[in-house]
């Protein structure tokens, strides 16, 4: 609810709902249908020409208007399915941890740590609220889980900086199991010398289609949920809609010859969305008019 009503109070919601393209042609759609229905009246005389106010046009598109902007109202889910393919989007702005899907992707850096004691993996971060919700803020048992899962992938020593002392490449994933849920840890940033996390567009890319093959290899088929990668702590330098269209795109290009997921749900944190002033129209038309499958 607090998001809907910033959203309100925002530029870009009434750019949106009242002032972009879509809305002008529901604004003329409605008053045209309004238009017809007192034409209709007038020829059975059940509301004559006579009896219209001069003042009628304004009225039918203040109506016409009010009506668009509710059509319109900000949302916190958007969803679309491909024609003639057997999978789904969903965009959700939300807390990824609640989400109903089995299966949940976490970014993390290629070196895997798990240390939130010396701070060097934030408490607040994704990874530090997957870690308190869902291990008891058991980091060693994450830790074991994941050296089991990169049994056998090919490391390179990083004996400098903080952390682990193996680094793994871009794109290798770990998985996790808990509370009934699957845990694909990503390796898509990498730790400076002071424990910063630094990505870019690129390591999201590599790392999102590397994702991708292992899930298909290694994964159960079941609906994915994902954060919007590298906006956060990995500084990378794009912007959340933009984030989440590639996401998607990457997605559909997966999705062409092989079947790993019926519906990818991507989520944006509320505050996120609050603060940068996400439009989930605008992404829910940009699914239905620019993937390419």
């Amino acid at each position: 609810m607090r998001y809907f009503w910033k959203s309100v109070f925002t530029l870009s919601f009434w750019r949106y709902s009242l002032f972009s393209k879509g809305a002008l042609v529901s604004i003329f759609s409605i008053s045209g249908a309004i238009y017809l229905a007192i034409e209709m009246l007038d020829f059975f005389s059940m509301y004559t020409r006579d009896r219209y106010s001069r003042y009628a046009i304004f009225i039918i598109f203040a109506i016409s208007s009010l009506i668009t902007v509710a059509t319109r109202r900000p949302v916190t889910r958007v969803s679309y399915k491909i024609p003639k393919r057997d999978f789904s989007y969903e965009v959700v702005i939300g807390d990824l941890l609640q989400t109903k899907c089995p299966n949940v992707v976490i970014s993390t850096n290629t070196t895997f740590d798990t240390d939130i004691a010396t701070g060097l993996i934030s408490p607040e971060s994704l990874q530090g609220q997957l870690a308190f919700h869902y291990f008891n803020s058991n980091t060693a048992e994450m830790d074991r889980q994941i050296e089991e899962s990169l049994k056998g992938i090919d490391a390179v020593d990083h004996p400098t900086g903080k952390g682990k002392k193996k680094r793994y490449p871009v794109g290798t994933t770990a998985q996790l199991q808990a509370h009934g849920k699957t845990f694909f840890f990503v390796a898509m940033s990498e730790l400076n010398d002071d424990g910063n996390a630094r990505s870019s567009v690129r390591m999201v890319d590599d790392a999102v289609e590397s994702l991708w093959n292992y899930i298909t290899s290694r994964g159960e088929l079941g609906d994915i949920a994902i954060p919007v990668m590298g906006t956060g702590r990995g500084r990378v330098q794009l912007s959340r809609t933009k984030m989440v269209e590639r996401l998607a795109q990457s997605f559909a290009h997966a999705s062409v010859d092989k079947i790993f997921s019926n519906r990818l749900v991507i989520y944006l944190h509320p505050n996120d969305a609050e603060k940068y002033s996400v439009n989930l129209f605008e992404i829910r038309d940009f699914l239905a008019l620019s993937l390419h499958v």
